[in-house]
């Protein structure tokens, strides 16, 4: 191959090298397609790591949460409650009951309803003068570095839960600073006897025969029946002769409701007389049974934690069914008031009367008084101790010391047993003793 011929081989080679480039060249200056690149995807991590150099700044600030009063906790008022009781739950005393009241704009103590809710205070602080304040916390990220390996996920600490809501039952321990109460889970607290009232043997709450000036709770029902058995031992203040004799018996029914500061009692009872008196009372055969009057007696109370006190009204309804004894009788009404100490431990103090009269000749008219003790040994038994006085026109005086004991089976469920002694007695039919029982049950 001559000279030129290599000459004409080597500039092809030039020139195809010198194209070739320039092809290269522009096929890189053409911008890439939209959405498209060259280089690996960026990849944005989203993870907590304390050991990589992605920064976690907290800002961290106490903010007002709630303007709520500090130190104040609320508490729903159950059955057989006072401000007492209320105050003896929280703070050990019944003496801070005014605090309550005070907090709760109560001006009359013995208004509080079942289910109405106080707030009890727990500091010294007025209402409305304390702020609650709560820890809130921003975690706010830089941005992330491309990272080569997952970092390690560490998530930001809990916050500490808000106390719980306590139950009526619940047991509260209050910090003196108004700090979050510490709640205790409590029982149901069972009625206590000192406060778990019962009926008398005309229908209204107290002893035997002597009433309670306080109510038998609020909305309670109580039926109770009863039996009264005494021997005829006299007519009219003379004693029946050797050989003779006589027996009454009567069985009260009794009904009884109790609102917020009142009660109503009806008594309807049935009686029976056999009486074997023919010189006494010219009867060899007394043998009579039937109704006898019914009554129907409505009391108002007013009562404080250690004071309580009535005034009553009542009506009687003869219905003319026994036909032996002293059968003069008529419609009566009476009024009737009395006085109750209310003590938290070992036992109240009863005094009460009342005035009964009639249109007509009636055996119920005249005036009764009675005064009474009752006293709580434990919480199955309670001892009674009473004097029951009664000055009839048409029937006669009598005056009886009543001993008598109150066994309480369960709760609103008691049984009652009396003896009364008379101390005198001229009644129509006179007795030296009576006994008497009761069974009752409330709810």
């Amino acid at each position: 191959m001559n000279k030129r011929h290599h000459s004409y081989l080597l500039t092809c080679i030039l020139a195809l090298a010198i194209s070739t480039t320039g092809m290269a060249q522009s096929y890189y200056d053409i911008a890439p397609p939209e959405g498209y690149s060259m280089a690996p995807p960026y990849q944005e991590s989203h993870l907590y790591s304390s050991n990589s150099e992605y920064s976690v700044n907290a800002d961290s600030s106490w903010v007002e949460e709630d303007s709520l009063p500090a130190g104040y906790q609320t508490y729903v008022i159950k059955k057989g409650d006072t401000l007492g009781s209320i105050s003896k739950k929280f703070y050990g005393s019944t003496k801070h009951w005014k605090k309550i009241a005070k907090a709760n704009g109560i001006s009359d103590p013995g208004r509080i309803k079942i289910g109405q809710m106080l707030e009890i205070p727990s500091t010294e602080m007025e209402r409305g003068s304390g702020v609650i304040y709560r820890q809130r916390t921003r975690y706010i990220a830089s941005p992330a570095p491309v990272q080569t390996a997952p970092a390690v996920t560490t998530a930001p600490a809990p916050s500490l839960p808000l106390p719980p809501v306590t139950q009526n039952d619940d047991a509260v321990l209050y910090s003196d600073a108004g700090l979050p109460q510490i709640i205790l889970p409590g029982e149901k607290p069972r009625i206590k006897k000192k406060s778990d009232h019962h009926v008398t043997f005309n229908g209204l709450t107290g002893l035997v025969n002597t009433f309670a000036a306080y109510p038998l709770g609020e909305n309670v029902f109580s039926t109770a029946f009863g039996v009264v058995w005494n021997k005829i031992t006299r007519r009219e203040g003379v004693r029946l002769k050797d050989g003779e004799d006589a027996d009454y018996w009567e069985f009260p029914m009794l009904m009884t409701y109790a609102g917020e500061n009142f009660e109503v009692a009806f008594k309807l009872p049935f009686e029976s007389y056999d009486v074997f008196a023919p010189i006494t009372y010219n009867f060899r055969d007394g043998t009579d049974s039937g109704m006898g009057d019914a009554a129907l007696r409505l009391k108002f109370t007013s009562q404080n934690d250690d004071m309580a006190s009535c005034l009553g009204l009542g009506a009687i309804f003869p219905t003319s069914d026994i036909e032996i004894g002293n059968t003069e009788n008529d419609n009566a009404w009476e009024v009737f008031a009395g006085i109750s100490s209310k003590k938290k431990d070992g036992g109240n103090f009863h005094v009460n009367g009342g005035y009964q009269a009639g249109d007509g000749n009636t055996n119920h008219e005249g005036i009764f008084v009675n005064a009474g003790f009752e006293y709580d040994p434990n919480e199955t038994f309670t001892f009674m101790g009473e004097v029951n006085f009664y000055n009839r026109i048409n029937s006669g005086r009598s005056t009886d010391l009543t001993l008598g004991m109150r066994y309480h089976v369960k709760e609103g469920m008691s049984l009652t047993l009396a003896a009364p002694i008379a101390l005198s007695n001229d009644m129509f039919f006179g007795y030296d003793y009576r006994m008497q029982g009761m069974l009752q049950y409330h709810y």
